[in-house]
């Protein structure tokens, strides 16, 4: 399509956009409907096994899709959802469309090779996700820990955790990082600590402890939107859904000058997947049960690193307060420790969440077979806990073994990222 072309369809109220779509994508036999806002549209591709998944490599058997203006979709679901939009108009059959997307899925993977292979080079622990086609790494300093992603080709700074401070979103106009010329000990660390200030949300300055981004305020859905308060009116609290129904579920939230999504997508009976999404991509992504939901805004609060049940981070703990010590920098031969939380202590299987340094519950629930379990945590003062022993430190990462109920290690050597462990752990000294 010329430009001239493109500016007239820019200027067709969303309706004639629609009928454009949907006249296209029945002439590729891709049904459409409606969405829950009354008007976008969406649908489900049904692939025929030329699309294998990139982090199991079975072939993919559908992905559900909102279609973008008149002429691209949008998939909904990882990993197809890291590839963007998508054109549709220019296919005349729906296997070209699909083989559009499988080659599309194959160059983002390239990419993130590519992305992975660059921050190696400056040297830095890359980690691929092919689920949802990004590549991580975390730049470790003395006194902040930056997460890095790569995607579409772009690098670029997402969050940013103060050792012993709350973590925050980097403001999504912060430019995409340039490693040329930041290979090299300390130049990375120093580009990022300098850049800081750019970094934060708002006009240039950085969050405070207990002022983060002010309270979390949940959005007005779209005047035409199907909301559940809609549906109760209209079929009372007692009715039911059907026990195989697809439902999704969303809520919109501002917090900070920052738009947030929480989405609820079922699984299977009262059984859902959580997902809470900024402007960066999910911050968090977990199943849970419906009777252990505290709710979308709690969710977002914890994802945010805030005070549970609320719109602020705590304030900052002063030093020589209780609770984990001040000592947060990793040394090797520490053993530290971090605190579950058994919700179900039964004799065949043991379910239990895990807890964040300040001992607030966080991701979903898990079940093990109890002598799983016993082998893995110790019961201490406290409670139960998980015990790793920190074999070396370097780089903004710690190679450490788990320790079972005896104290001795238990498997093979692991390594996880230095922020990581200060996020969920505390040195064993601090707890006696």
């Amino acid at each position: 399509m010329i430009e001239g072309e493109h500016t007239i369809i820019g200027k067709l109220p969303r309706e004639r956009l629609n009928q454009i779509a949907s006249r296209k994508l029945a002439a590729l036999g891709v049904p459409v409907r409606l969405g829950a806002d009354r008007e976008s549209l969406e649908g489900e591709l049904v692939f025929t096994g030329r699309i294998a998944h990139p982090a199991t490599g079975q072939p993919m058997t559908r992905a559900r899709f909102l279609v973008e203006g008149h002429d691209r979709l949008r998939f909904l679901d990882p990993p197809l959802a890291g590839l963007g939009a998508v054109d549709f108009l220019r296919h005349d059959r729906v296997a070209a469309l699909e083989q559009a997307i499988a080659t599309a899925l194959q160059e983002a993977l390239a990419g993130l090779e590519d992305a992975a292979a660059r921050l190696r080079a400056v040297p830095l622990e890359a980690v691929v996700d092919r689920e949802r086609l990004v590549v991580r790494a975390v730049v470790q300093t003395s006194g902040h820990a930056f997460e890095v992603i790569g995607a579409g080709g772009r690098l670029r700074v997402s969050r940013v955790a103060p050792v012993g401070g709350r973590p925050f979103e980097v403001d999504p106009a912060f430019p995409a990082l340039e490693l040329d010329g930041l290979a090299g000990p300390g130049r990375l660390e120093r580009f990022l600590v300098d850049a800081l200030p750019r970094m934060a949300p708002g006009p240039g300055s950085l969050p405070t402890p207990g002022a983060v981004g002010g309270e979390i305020a949940a959005t007005p859905p779209p005047r035409t939107a199907l909301t559940l308060a809609a549906l109760a009116e209209a079929f009372g609290a007692d009715a039911m859904l059907s026990p195989g129904a697809q439902v999704e579920l969303v809520q919109e939230f501002e917090q900070g000058g920052t738009r947030y999504r929480v989405v609820a997508t079922r699984e299977m009976g009262s059984r859902f997947r959580g997902r809470v999404i900024g402007p960066s991509g999910d911050l968090w992504s977990e199943p849970f049960d419906l009777a252990s939901f505290p709710g979308a805004r709690e969710i977002l609060a914890r994802a945010l690193g805030l005070e549970a049940g609320a719109g602020a981070p705590p304030p900052a703990r002063p030093a020589g307060a209780g609770g984990p010590s001040t000592h947060v920098q990793p040394r090797a031969g520490e053993v530290w420790v971090m605190n579950v939380v058994v919700e179900e202590d039964g004799p065949v299987e043991v379910r239990y969440v895990g807890t964040d340094i300040d001992g607030r519950p966080y991701g979903a629930a898990r079940v093990l077979k109890r002598p799983d379990f016993e082998a893995v945590f110790t019961r201490g003062p406290g409670g139960w806990r998980l015990l790793v022993q920190l074999d070396q430190v370097a780089e903004g990462a710690v190679i450490y073994r788990q320790l079972d109920r005896a104290r001795q290690p238990l498997g093979a050597p692991r390594r996880m990222a230095a922020a990581i462990l200060v996020a969920n752990f505390v040195p064993e000294a601090s707890t006696r």
